[in-house]
């Protein structure tokens, strides 16, 4: 497939770009909240603070679901977000976006109900969430960047097709570029 010149094809590429550099960015921020503690946590049962790094919620977050804790599954939808954010789809990864940060955001329920420290399930010996800490925040800054990068990129995109289109009226062309009355069909 071709690519266009001209402004149109100096605009497309710098679009590709702005979009490749969003989903870079999105990438670096999860990377290091995965590198980072995130959550401090209280253990009932032995009465001591402990921190949950960003990997382990990761691997092991998915059990979360048992637990009415879905934090986690805002991982997977942030993968189809920036997905859609690379293919241009902006409403889609705007909504999908805003999805997943509203399951980011859903972690900090552990506030309101601790989670067993173990397989044994007994209430005495529970997590409580304490406070987040650094890579729960660069989790959410990564799980941000889609959302808001769609909705900037949707914007210009639709000025630009509105100036395009008003350009064209003023110009007395028709929607295809041609004079009035005269198609290249």
């Amino acid at each position: 497939m071709p690519t266009p010149s001209g402004p149109d094809g100096a605009h497309a590429s710098s679009l590709r770009l702005t979009r490749a550099s969003a989903a870079a960015l999105s990438a670096i921020l999860f990377v290091l909240g995965c590198a980072q503690p995130a959550l401090v946590l209280y253990n009932t049962g032995t009465g001591k603070e402990d921190s949950m790094w960003g990997m382990t919620l990761l691997l092991t977050g998915w059990l979360g679901v048992f637990l009415m804790q879905g934090g986690w599954f805002a991982n997977p939808l942030l993968l189809l977000t920036l997905t859609l954010l690379l293919m241009g789809r902006y409403r889609g990864a705007y909504w999908t976006g805003v999805v997943t940060v509203l399951f980011g955001l859903s972690t900090l329920s552990w506030y309101l109900y601790s989670i067993p420290a173990d397989e044994g399930g007994s209430p005495d010996r529970q997590l409580e969430l304490l406070h987040p800490t650094f890579g729960y925040f660069f989790w959410m800054g990564s799980l941000l960047v889609g959302p808001a990068s769609a909705a900037i990129l949707g914007r210009k995109e639709a000025a630009r097709k509105n100036d395009d289109a008003a350009l064209q009226g003023a110009m007395g062309l028709g929607a295809g570029g041609d004079p009035p009355g005269q198609s290249r069909l």
